[in-house]
């Protein structure tokens, strides 16, 4: 980029700023400083960067202040903005009112069904650009959306993400180049941190290949063609999506964020007692469906517990699970606070982490862990197996 354009750019950025703000201030840039750039180029340089200011003066965007003299070499003194949609022309590039204008019209169908368009938008106006998308991104945000209504129409059934992708977009890797803008649109807030790729679609169904509903413990399924399914040891795989009902007296219930922790808990000497569940990290639709219609099969008095890493991503992932799946039982974590883990290595987190993941705890249903929460995080594999008590 020229000077010139270096210069005009700069002053279309901050009269649109100025714009923003409703600023009547003069919005100009001043070459009396012998440190200016414009200082440094020579003779013949000068000239070119002459004729293409002057050009944008009688293109009506900008206005020329000269020295009194300097004869032919008459220096320039300042240069101000007259109008920054006549200068975004003039560039060649279209003004934000204009990108905006076109952003609304773009996304306009997604208005009424999706309230995070209309934050997206009020963020570009506010010059704001969320996970770094900035109004250019409209395309990518709408190519999002079309991904959303499509899942949408699926009715919760998980999809192999790569087929699913040639399937809407004739490129089975357009969705997984779409993940910042579907993290953005289905995160809790505008301003959440940036998640996971496999927790943004393990939530909404988006999966690599099929996921094997894994259990242990005692009891068994009814899958979908009337056929019964023992829990058989140390644990079953099953199609999550053809679990149609539960039958047994589990002492106690619990899900497992890892699967090495699962596959450890599966062959515990108390495993028998109760049911298993391993959530695959962020559960899928199906997930969540099957692991409901095993809980409509279980009396509400026993207890139902959920164990994650100790950090954002867990307990978010426990929110998860209490939204979708719990309805008449009591929602328990277990080995999830911190502070009753004396002698675990803890990793110290920031303040704002602490909060997030208490807000996330307190989303799941567990106030008292939510107050006294820690800064401090934890992986679940490194702390040792235990299971729930069996209550009489």
């Amino acid at each position: 980029m020229t000077l010139a354009d270096e210069v005009l750019s700069g002053l279309l950025a901050r009269g649109e700023r100025a714009r923003l703000r409703g600023s009547n201030r003069a919005i100009q840039t001043t070459f009396t400083n012998e440190d200016s750039p414009y200082w440094r180029l020579g003779y013949a340089q000068r000239q070119h960067v002459h004729v293409r200011f002057s050009a944008a003066e009688h293109a009506g965007a900008v206005q020329l202040r000269w020295a009194r003299q300097g004869g032919d070499d008459r220096p320039l003194e300042n240069i101000r903005l007259l109008d920054a949609d006549k200068l975004a022309a003039f560039l060649g590039i279209a003004s934000r009112s204009e990108t905006l204008q076109k952003s609304r019209e773009t996304l306009t169908p997604w208005l009424a069904t999706h309230p995070r368009v209309i934050e997206l938008l009020d963020a570009w106006k506010h010059l704001k650009t969320p996970r770094g998308l900035g109004a250019e991104s409209t395309p990518d945000v709408a190519a999002a959306l079309l991904v959303l209504d499509a899942l949408q129409l699926e009715q919760g059934e998980d999809q192999i993400v790569r087929a699913f992708s040639r399937r809407l977009f004739r490129d089975s890797k357009r969705i997984e180049a779409l993940v910042r803008h579907i993290d953005l649109l289905t995160a809790e807030q505008l301003s959440s941190p940036t998640r996971q790729q496999e927790e943004v679609f393990g939530a909404l169904g988006l999966v690599k290949e099929p996921r094997p509903f894994l259990m242990a413990g005692t009891g068994s399924l009814t899958l979908e063609s009337t056929q019964g399914c023992p829990v058989a040891k140390p644990y079953i795989g099953v199609s999550g999506r053809h679990v149609i009902a539960y039958a047994g007296m589990p002492a106690w219930v619990l899900s497992i964020e890892n699967l090495t922790t699962f596959h450890q808990a599966s062959q515990h000497p108390d495993a028998d007692a109760g049911l298993i569940l391993y959530t695959g990290g962020m559960p899928s639709p199906s997930w969540c469906r099957a692991y409901a219609t095993i809980l409509e099969s279980i009396p509400p008095r026993i207890l139902v517990y959920h164990w994650g890493d100790i950090d954002q991503g867990g307990f978010r992932i426990a929110a998860h699970i209490r939204r979708k799946c719990i309805l008449r039982h009591a929602f328990l974590p277990w080995l999830m606070d911190a502070t009753q883990l004396s002698g675990t290595a803890l990793s110290e987190v920031t303040e704002a982490e602490r909060g997030r993941m208490a807000r996330h705890a307190h989303d799941a249903g567990w106030d008292a862990l939510s107050r006294h929460m820690l800064a401090q995080t934890m992986e679940q594999e490194g702390i040792a197996i235990r299971l729930p008590p069996v209550v009489a």
